[in-house]
């Protein structure tokens, strides 16, 4: 359907709320460094327009600007777009407003990569995390239908000292700790892998002191964790699982003046340690592991992202996401992020990659149930 010079009639715009939730609802979109553009079929030889420019765009001249420019690069490139769609186009945040020829290549890829998108039966995901903890997650995406694809964007390692983990067993089986802190898995299995390294009996399966002194885990993920390696649940699995979840689920025992010995990553925020020592408790921090960024991805991964051959891309930790950026860049918006929590979410915002959807609870059972509702929406 060609357009009359300086026109856009109603008939290639979507006027209704319908008409936009429809589009939303079907959660097939793709995104560059300008544009998002979200997309569902329309059974008409021609497609249809919408625009969502939001207040964070900018003021009303900007945001009027936007609508202009997007509406007329529409124009332009109708018979060059993919008949039978209805689009909806947001601008991305913190952008200069576009010339219209940059615009009109943008709208044309975008949905070129939505038409060869949906054309794949397969949807394809990237999981990011260390190796020993791809499972069970890859195993329950291949059954739901998912080309699962692995890329590894940190290392779990050893501390380099064991001082002062060393140091701080000592006085848990001394009785100089009131509760112990896991914030996540790999702590579990660092921790309690350098007890029986060290214990004098190497039948034992844990120290004297963690039988009794009790536990809280950031989430159920760790709380698993916990029970596969020393049989027993955590005293403390919060509803929010998040540092401010544990710690809110501790004030009453930090306002007691009890003594927390938290288990962590070399890298992290120091939320938990500020909240419980400011209600009166006593934190020491003992770093158990380490994660480093792996600086380079398989080139055959590299290839795929480069020609927009990933649908998803999980990321589950803030350390992930910082890697993930240094690994891809710019590429990573050929792609849709899929972040497990809001801390997650800010810290890719804050580097310039704002994820397309994020889990509704900050575990691995809520990017698998994103990225389920995704492929069958």
């Amino acid at each position: 359907m060609s357009v009359p010079l300086n026109r856009f009639p109603q008939s290639l715009r979507l006027r209704s709320a319908g008409q936009f939730q429809k589009v939303f609802a079907a959660r097939c979109s793709a995104a560059d460094g300008t544009l998002v553009l979200f997309a569902v079929p329309n059974e008409l030889p021609h497609c249809r327009l919408g625009l969502s420019v939001s207040k964070k765009i900018g003021n009303a001249v900007v945001r009027n600007r936007w609508k202009r420019l997007i509406r007329e690069a529409f124009r332009k490139s109708q018979s060059e777009l993919p008949g039978g769609l209805d689009l909806v186009v947001i601008p991305q945040r913190n952008v200069d407003v576009r010339t219209v020829k940059h615009l009109e290549q943008s709208l044309k890829n975008l949905a070129e990569k939505i038409v060869n998108r949906t054309a794949r039966k397969t949807p394809t995901v990237l999981l990011t995390r260390p190796e020993h903890q791809m499972e069970p997650m890859k195993s329950q995406l291949e059954a739901l239908g998912f080309l699962v694809l692995l890329q590894p964007t940190i290392d779990i390692l050893s501390p380099e000292s064991w001082q002062e983990t060393d140091e701080a067993i000592q006085k848990l089986q001394q009785g100089e700790f009131d509760w112990l802190i896991f914030s996540s898995s790999n702590g579990v299995r660092f921790f309690f892998d350098r007890i029986e390294e060290t214990a004098d009996d190497r039948r034992q399966t844990a120290a004297e002191g963690e039988r009794i002194v009790p536990i809280a885990v950031v989430g159920s993920g760790t709380d698993v964790a916990l029970y596969k390696r020393i049989g027993r649940h955590a005293d403390v699995v919060p509803e929010n699982f998040t540092a401010e979840g544990v710690a809110e689920a501790l004030l009453p025992e930090a306002k007691q003046g009890k003594r927390f010995l938290h288990l962590r990553a070399s890298r992290g925020r120091d939320v938990l340690k500020r909240i419980l020592t400011e209600a009166g408790g006593v934190v020491a921090e003992i770093t158990v592991y380490r994660s480093e960024d792996r600086l380079h991805a398989d080139p055959q991964i590299m290839d795929l992202m480069r020609s927009g051959k990933i649908d998803f891309v999980t990321v589950t930790s803030s350390a992930i996401a910082g890697s993930l950026v240094k690994m891809f860049g710019e590429l990573l918006r050929q792609t849709s992020l899929i972040s497990i929590s809001p801390i997650t979410s800010k810290t890719l915002c804050d580097l310039g990659f704002p994820p397309q959807r994020e889990a509704c609870e900050a575990s691995l059972a809520g990017i698998l149930d994103v990225l389920q509702k995704r492929s069958t929406g």
